[in-house]
């Protein structure tokens, strides 16, 4: 059976250590990285069916560095970007809504359980 590919970005390795744990459970390739440059080197190499992506990292705002980096890649301009933050601002949600990031999840407000559900909903069946 062929495996489906997940992406997830964010600085703090507890919440990347955890959600891999998650979804490793499940037919899933996942990929972590802690940076912008980390995800831009994977998304080098794969071609994610999702991504979870924190907004604000380490090194460089995670919403401009990936989003745009996504827009300027042809292959992967329609990859589901799913922005996993802790800041609930309504207009930033607006903003990254209307430039095609399909959910903008607040970390405190959902469960590890929300989060799989919300990422595999994205995933196609493989046979």
């Amino acid at each position: 059976m062929t495996k489906h590919t997940i992406l997830m970005v964010d600085d703090d390795t507890l919440i990347l250590n955890t959600l891999r744990e998650r979804f490793a459970t499940w037919e899933t390739e996942v990929y972590t990285a802690g940076t912008p440059e980390e995800a831009k080197r994977l998304l080098e190499k794969i071609t994610p069916e999702v991504i979870v992506l924190d907004l604000l990292l380490t090194r460089e705002d995670g919403s401009t560095g990936i989003l745009d980096y996504l827009k300027s890649q042809e292959r992967l301009q329609n990859v589901p970007v799913l922005v996993l933050t802790n800041l609930d601002k309504p207009e930033l949600k607006q903003l990254l809504l209307s430039q095609g990031v399909k959910e903008y999840l607040i970390k405190g407000s959902m469960t590890l359980n929300d989060l799989y559900n919300k990422v595999t909903s994205y995933l196609e069946p493989k046979e």
